[in-house]
């Protein structure tokens, strides 16, 4: 009895147990935050590339009668701009090189809805062109996710960019 009550009242080895007992919360919390953090940088490059497509798509030129900025050619090399634009978006260039986000090959849904303009209510034609730009990502490298059993969250993304022909 007489030794229980001694370690009872023994403070040498308390800051050991309060360590013992803080240091998963501790360590939950930060992967936590730098978890959340990476999301939201992921979150912040993919709404970049899709932003960056539909700008880029809303310069090039409509060079044939009757075509949409999404259905337009390069004359140069008869690449699709529908298709620059999607490289855009992923890769941050015209061509197939480093992915913007690892894991993420799109798709990117490229459309370009018209406006009837005929009235004269706008300044532009009688066609207002808009391109809307499209994609999702459900990353499968969030690895704190995991250990909570918990399931990624998947970004999505649109953005909508008015066409206002080349510069």
């Amino acid at each position: 009895m007489k030794v229980m009550s001694s370690l009872w009242g023994d403070r040498e080895g308390s800051a050991l147990l309060e360590a013992s007992v803080l240091t998963p919360m501790l360590f939950s919390l930060a992967f936590g935050v730098m978890e959340f953090s990476f999301y939201f940088y992921q979150q912040q490059l993919i709404e970049s590339g899709v932003r960056d497509a539909a700008r880029y798509l809303a310069r090039v030129p409509i060079t044939t009668s009757g075509a949409t900025p999404c259905t337009q050619t390069d004359p140069a090399t008869g690449t699709s701009y529908n298709t620059y634009a999607q490289n855009i978006a992923i890769y941050g260039t015209t061509s197939a090189s480093t992915q913007r986000v690892h894991g993420w090959t799109g798709p990117v849904t490229i459309t370009c809805p018209t406006t009837n303009n005929s009235g004269g209510t706008y300044s532009d034609g009688t066609t207002i062109y808009t391109i809307s730009a499209t994609t999702s990502f459900a990353d499968p490298a969030l690895g704190f996710f995991g250990v909570l059993h918990l399931s990624a969250p998947s970004i999505s993304v649109t953005h909508k960019e008015r066409y206002i022909g080349p510069g």
